[in-house]
């Protein structure tokens, strides 16, 4: 990758939250996808976007938080029941995506609807209100594809109570969320460098908990960003629990920090990002790392974008 692209996917100065419809930091104009002009990174993300969100009463939703970690790319972090509650942002949803929610347990058809609503209420700042109502369509991979705009990259992650989305122009882009929950050993041993995997050992299991929630959070980014999935072995992306930010192949990944509103609920939130590539097995994949082992036994439940 060019420096300029690189220069382009970098995180510039660390992600920024903010409440939904608030101002953003000033940002380059990104390219727009499939011909389309872009929204300006600076500008609002959606025309309604300070509302939506509180439903038909009461004040501005606080929960709701949007990102910018990089020109082009936004994410979108609530509280599944919240984004549930708003009818004008439910309104977008397509009718095979409440079919199919119908067929699912009460659980999982909340999931999905609601990563389905906050991705196209980010898409509704990116491509208008057409856009937003786009048909999505996985890949074999499972990676979520807007086939009528090919060059804006989302992804949708769910755990616990919260619902997250991102939107890249002109990118792939990755984003997932862990609610934490204990690691075994094997999963330790699987995912973490060695060194790291000693350190969590040692903790104590909430705060292990959560620095392997941070630690997957970014592994899953990662290969959701690629369209890889599980099969992309996400346990061989390097991610210390403590690092901010860091990349993998020509993809660039971040830490976000969850919002002081969201709830008791604590959570990780990491988000990959970077140009677009093919997705499957047939691409350039990254190197090896040096925890890369033969561990066998369970491997952390990947929260796909089939969402």
């Amino acid at each position: 990758m060019s420096d300029a692209r690189a220069a382009r996917f970098r995180p510039g100065g660390g992600p920024e939250a903010r409440p939904a419809g608030g101002p953003a930091s000033p940002a380059g104009r990104p390219a727009g996808p499939a011909g389309r002009p872009a929204r300006p990174a600076g500008g609002p993300v959606g025309p309604v976007a300070a509302g939506d969100l509180a439903g038909s009463t009461g004040p501005v939703d606080p929960v709701v938080r949007l990102w910018r970690p990089a020109p082009g790319i936004v994410l979108a972090l609530a509280r599944s029941d919240r984004v549930l509650a708003a009818p004008r942002v439910v309104d977008r949803l397509r009718p095979e995506e409440r079919r199919a929610a119908a067929g699912m347990p009460p659980w999982r058809a909340a999931e999905h609807l609601a990563g389905r609503a906050l991705v196209r209420h980010l898409l509704a700042g990116l491509l208008g209100e057409e856009g937003a109502r786009e048909p999505v369509a996985p890949e074999p991979g499972g990676r979520p594809r807007l086939p009528g705009s090919p060059g804006t990259g989302i992804s949708v992650s769910h755990s616990g109570p919260y619902a997250v989305a991102a939107v890249g122009a002109g990118a792939d882009v990755g984003v997932d969320v862990q609610v934490p929950v204990p690691p075994s050993p094997r999963m330790l041993r699987r995912c973490c460098a060695p060194r790291t995997a000693a350190r969590l050992t040692a903790m104590e299991p909430g705060p292990a908990a959560l620095a392997f929630a941070r630690v997957w959070a970014v592994q899953e980014a990662c290969v959701k960003a690629r369209g890889t999935g599980l099969a992309g072995a996400p346990w061989r992306v390097p991610a210390d629990p403590d690092a901010p930010a860091g990349a993998w192949g020509s993809l660039r990944w971040c830490r976000l920090p969850r919002p002081a509103g969201a709830g008791p609920e604590p959570a990780a939130l990491a988000c990959a990002f970077g140009p677009p590539e093919p997705a499957g097995p047939s691409r350039t994949t990254a190197p090896a790392v040096a925890h890369s082992h033969r561990a066998t036994g369970p491997v952390p439940t990947a929260t796909t974008d089939r969402a």
